[in-house]
């Protein structure tokens, strides 16, 4: 088992306190809180742990919690809860606008995690919307046009449009089976919502992507999905797609902090299959690892350098072996006249 996380992903002790503080139940779920509360100051929190507060809040009121922090949690809970309704009612009049004009959407990231029936209480300040590539600049057409944001008293939301979600050749056929695995959406089925097993492989890959700032919350998301949803998660396909993908690294990574923090219940050939997978060099260098997969790191960029070498020297050995022209000039140029 691997305990020990790299420095560019290493979680504090207060951050694995908070994790099972609001993600866990019972026993185990207070013990964490007990020691979080009385370690922390709330009023000084790194930002990506002040994002799972209002989760904090509902996980602790289901405990009847009672504690001078309750009442700042639940002020945070209804400011953003709030904040949150504004925002999807944005997020329907965008789904409107673009099915009139016969496009269809799938809602991701944050807004996807919005509402029933799973809700984690996130701040949403920002929309990632994938529509087909052959829509995308009509799409971006018609947001323009239509001006949405005219009339709107909140704060400006951004939108962030895209057509593919994963990548992977042939990309039509990749693009294809998003679609087809995609569900009706709760906005009057204005949207569509990824399958749990796309939307688990989307939440790894964004958390563990190089040169973005750690997110204890994308941990937090893939355990509200194991949470809520374990009987809707394909493992046979999530561990099939994260090869094929290359997204190993973010899976096994992802599995392997929940298993040390809060224990899902996950399949447990899962692990050991994605550690037998072989990983492409490309995959090593867009993904965060783990400090006691060096070793494999450098096995991989071993295997990859010793490819061209090879590839080199073979030429060498030919070279070697071909007849060389230089003395036959040599000896036509020195020829007495």
């Amino acid at each position: 088992m691997i305990n020990d996380i790299l420095p560019i992903y290493q979680l504090s002790l207060c951050q694995k306190l908070l994790l099972q503080a609001t993600l866990l139940q019972g026993e185990r779920a207070m013990q964490a809180w007990d020691c979080w509360q009385s370690l922390i100051d709330i009023e000084n929190l790194d930002p990506s742990s002040n994002v799972l507060l209002p989760q904090l809040y509902k996980n602790l009121l289901i405990h009847d919690v009672k504690h001078p922090y309750m009442a700042r949690l639940k002020g945070i809970y209804r400011r953003n809860w709030y904040a949150n309704q504004l925002r999807l009612k944005d997020l329907k009049i965008i789904l409107s606008y673009l099915k009139d004009d016969e496009i269809d959407v799938i809602i991701l990231g944050k807004a996807s995690f919005g509402s029933y029936p799973i809700e984690n209480c996130r701040s949403i300040d920002s929309f990632r919307l994938l529509v087909q590539e052959k829509y995308l600049e009509r799409a971006n057409q018609k947001l323009t046009a239509v001006n949405w944001q005219e009339d709107d008293p909140t704060p400006k939301t951004l939108i962030h449009l895209q057509g593919h979600l994963f990548w992977a050749i042939p990309q039509d056929h990749i693009d294809n089976l998003v679609w087809h695995n995609a569900t009706p959406d709760w906005s009057d089925r204005l949207g569509w919502r990824l399958s749990v097993t796309d939307q688990f492989l989307d939440s790894c890959t964004r958390t563990f992507f190089k040169g973005h700032s750690q997110q204890i919350y994308g941990i937090a998301d893939v355990m509200i999905l194991i949470q809520n949803s374990s009987n809707d998660i394909d493992w046979m396909r999530l561990v099939s797609q994260a090869q094929r993908y290359q997204m190993i690294l973010p899976v096994r990574n992802m599995l392997i902090i929940l298993q040390n923090i809060l224990k899902p219940s996950v399949p447990n050939w899962v692990l050991p299959a994605l550690w037998q997978m072989p990983i492409a060099h490309a995959e090593w260098l867009s993904y965060k690892i783990l400090a006691d997969d060096k070793r494999s790191f450098w096995q991989s960029i071993y295997a990859h350098s010793v490819r061209p070498l090879n590839y080199f020297g073979t030429k060498l050995r030919e070279l070697k072996q071909t007849p060389f022209p230089g003395r036959q000039v040599l000896k036509s140029l020195l020829k007495v006249r």
